[in-house]
């Protein structure tokens, strides 16, 4: 979910950028809470992960995928709405949003259950994000054009 918090910048002026800093606000008020300060430290917000946490080998504890599961579900609430989507010119930045929302979701189930390393979860969670940014600026310079 840390991968929407690139999208957050300049005031917002449309339904899908409100929707976007309210969702990422959420975001970050879970990540900043004392609880899940064990996953933060396992895997940091984009950006800030280093060759440790991407080369980490180990799989999460018991008590670390109860904790991602307690993390998934706290952070459910913050989804974007898709109705902020129907704007035409923003339907592609809102696909990608929520597709990749939903990718992290599964990235995170895939670590609660113990099928990922936390190297490969953050790998993949780096990846994530920028495939996103990719398709976000390729959206917003099409909606642009339009």
């Amino acid at each position: 979910m840390a991968v929407l918090a690139g999208c957050a910048g300049s005031p917002p002026s449309s339904p899908l950028a409100v929707e976007v800093v309210q969702s990422s606000a959420c975001v970050d008020s879970i990540e900043d809470q004392p609880a899940f300060a064990q996953l933060r430290l396992k895997s940091p917000a984009l950006g800030e992960m280093s060759s440790a946490h991407l080369g980490d080998t180990s799989k999460p504890t018991p008590e670390e995928q109860a904790l991602a599961k307690e993390y998934l579900d706290a952070v459910s609430a913050c989804e974007p709405k898709p109705q902020s989507m129907l704007n035409p010119r923003e339907q592609a930045a809102g696909r990608a949003i929520l597709t990749t929302w939903h990718e992290q979701e599964q990235l995170y189930v895939a670590l609660a259950s113990g099928r990922l390393t936390c190297g490969q979860f953050n790998r993949m969670t780096e990846a994530l994000g920028r495939r996103m940014d990719r398709q976000l600026r390729t959206a917003m310079a099409a909606a642009a054009g339009s």
